[in-house]
Parts: C-alpha cells; sequence; structure tokens
C-alpha cells in the first residue's frame, strides 16, 4: 500500500480569521509535498477506503491506435509524482494499492498535446482513464521539460535502469534515501540529464533536507538552461512551505513564463502572492489554476483563505462546500466543516452539507 511521507508540516497559509462575528479559523497543514497520513479514510475499516487501483489505456485519439512503452506519471494534487509506470504492448498501465486522495494522471509525450486528468480515489475498484493524446499541431521537437520520455530513453541503458530504480525507491519505495546513489549513477552517465537533480531535489525535500534540495533543483534549472519548469515551480513550492513568499513568487513566475498553462504555477503564485499580503492579485492566479485544474480539491481551501481575507463570507462558503464535495474524506474535511458551520450560523443561516457532486 501506497504511503505518503509528510515533508513538511507548516501551515499552507497563515491563520485568517473570518470576517463575521466569529474566531472561527482554519489552520491547514500544506499538501504541497505530501498527503497527510491518517485522516478519514485512510486508517478507517470500512472496505469502501481500502486501497484501490487507478488504471487506463493510452491511445491516439484520431485513430484508437494502442501506445506502448508510454511513461505515465500518477502525482498527488499539488503535483508531485507519486509513481510512474510504462504502458504494455496494449497501451495498458495500472497503478495498484493506491491510498484515497485526489491525484492527476500525467503524460507528456513527444509529438502530443500533453495530457492531464485528475482522478479521486474513494475505495476498490479505483477510477479508469481513458487517455486520448491528440497529435501536437505543428508539431517539432519540444522545450526541454516537456520531452521527459523522449531525453529518457536517449539515455544509456545503464542509466536508464538507474532512473528507473531510482523512481521505484523514492515514489514507490518511500525510500528517498536510497534513491539518491540511483540518481547520482544516472548523473555520472549523463552529467546534462537535468531530471536526474530534480529527482534528487525531491527526495531531499522528503527528506527535509532543504538546502540540498535548494541546490539540487537549482542545478536542474541551470542545466536545463533555464527552461525546466517543473523545478522551478517546485523551488517556490518548497519557499511557500517555508514561509519565503518573497522568494517563492519570482520563482513561480518564472515557471509559468516557460509553461503558461501550468495550473500548478498558478496555485504556487497564488500562495505566494496571499502570503505576501495581496490576496486581489492571488485570487486572479488561483482563478487562472481553477480554469485549468477545477478538480483540484486543496486548490478551494486555498480560495476559501483568500476570500476569507477579502471578507466575502459567502464565497468562503461556497469554496468549502466545492472542497467537501470533491475530497469529503480529506486530511482537511472536519476543518473545512466546522469553519463552514460557523460562518453560515454567523450569516443567520441553518447549516447545511454539502451537495453531491454530479
Amino acid at each position: 500500500m501506497l504511503e505518503f511521507t509528510q515533508v513538511t508540516r507548516r501551515p499552507l497559509l497563515q491563520l485568517f480569521r473570518a470576517a463575521v462575528s466569529t474566531s472561527a479559523a482554519l489552520f491547514l497543514a500544506t499538501a504541497a509535498f505530501g498527503q497527510v497520513t491518517g485522516g478519514l479514510g485512510s486508517s478507517s475499516g470500512n472496505p469502501m477506503y481500502q486501497p484501490a487501483a487507478v488504471t487506463g489505456t493510452v491511445q491516439v485519439a484520431s485513430t484508437n491506435a494502442e501506445l506502448h512503452n508510454v511513461k505515465v506519471t500518477l502525482s498527488q494534487g499539488s503535483g508531485l509524482p507519486v509513481d510512474a509506470v510504462f504502458t504494455d504492448s496494449r497501451g495498458n498501465f495500472a497503478f495498484m494499492a493506491v491510498a484515497a486522495g485526489s491525484y492527476v494522471v500525467t503524460i507528456d509525450l513527444e509529438g502530443y498535446e500533453p495530457f492531464r486528468e485528475a482522478v479521486t480515489v474513494m475505495g476498490r475498484p479505483g477510477p479508469r482513464v481513458y487517455a486520448k493524446l491528440v497529435l501536437a499541431r505543428d508539431w517539432r521537437p519540444a522545450a526541454p521539460g516537456r520531452t521527459v520520455s523522449a531525453r529518457e530513453l536517449a539515455l544509456p541503458q545503464k542509466a536508464q535502469e538507474a532512473l528507473h530504480k531510482g523512481l521505484d525507491e523514492l515514489y514507490s519505495k518511500r525510500n528517498p534515501a536510497g534513491s539518491l546513489i540511483y540518481f547520482e549513477q544516472v548523473i555520472q552517465a549523463a552529467p546534462q540529464f537535468y531530471e536526474a537533480y530534480y529527482n534528487e531535489g525531491v527526495a531531499y525535500l522528503k527528506l527535509e533536507k532543504q538546502d540540498s534540495a535548494e541546490a539540487a533543483l537549482r542545478k536542474s534549472i541551470e542545466l536545463s538552461n533555464d527552461n525546466f519548469a517543473d523545478a522551478y515551480i517546485t523551488l517556490a513550492s518548497m519557499f511557500a512551505d517555508a514561509g519565503r513568499f518573497a522568494d517563492a513568487e519570482p520563482l513561480a513566475r518564472d515557471g509559468l513564463g516557460i509553461q503558461p498553462e501550468s495550473w500548478r504555477g498558478h496555485y504556487e503564485l497564488a500562495r505566494a502572492l496571499l502570503g505576501e499580503g495581496l490576496p486581489v492579485d492571488a485570487e486572479q492566479s488561483a482563478l487562472e489554476a481553477k480554469k485549468r485544474q477545477p478538480k483540484f480539491a486543496t486548490l478551494y481551501i486555498l480560495l476559501a483563505n483568500i476570500e476569507l481575507q477579502l471578507g466575502r463570507n459567502e464565497s468562503v462558503i461556497q469554496y468549502l462546500d466545492t472542497y467537501l464535495k470533491l475530497d469529503p474524506t480529506g486530511p482537511y474535511s472536519e476543518q473545512a466543516k466546522q469553519l463552514k458551520e460557523k460562518t453560515e450560523k454567523a450569516l443567520g443561516r441553518t447549516p447545511t452539507p454539502p451537495t453531491p457532486l454530479q
């Protein structure tokens, strides 16, 4: 069963008082680099919340041809990869024993438009994804950071093997310390393979070695000629977790300069701006993230915090309601329910449960 290491326990944002005659506040641990373990559903004896699988197929949209040996990544809602697999000869893939929570299935294959689909795991058997890849218009070799599979396949065989072992140790076996030796092997064989430094950075983050993580992520950025959005955005997230919002903001903007459609980039920019005391600007960035990833549950917690700062209690209730629909047993569900109920009472209403998603 996959479990998740909490890299940091700093709050997502500082406590914010609701702009009503109540002292209700929402205290939220960050989900940027780890799913909180032990939340509702993760340890329950109810079979509904037992480990499930995320399965699917990858095909060419125009012909339904099955695509084999395609890398598929399963990430937490915050964007941090949980595991990576390759499709079989019939285009099938499977992530086994996935804990309850919100995830994103990602495919970046050279020559095709990026594929992203948010999924929610509640229990057996788990969601199935039908990935129909669309050929990119006016295709040409993409910029670094968008051709990961092609770059990996170009590695020497031993480096590919070391990379896969490192990723397995880091994400599947939850052994970040053990993964580092494999990423170092990749770097020795292919010193310009900046993704190895990126994965080292993630491993160091899980080990709570922020200085080493920052050095590895910056090296990844340098080797990519400042053209690897994931490293910028992950570094921005790390700084936001540490309360270094002024440092996080330009990194998030740089990441968005490379990948303007990155929902995670907009999300991290919103976090930084709110931490800097700019809720109006933060709202704009958060809404951009929402356009691109409307089923990312934790985004609605961020939006609720923004609305608390702006004194818009109706919106606070709406965003908390949406969060509870998307992730009813999530790590923040009890706090969200309490704040929603207190805010409704302060407005003279009878508290109502969230309506199910259609």
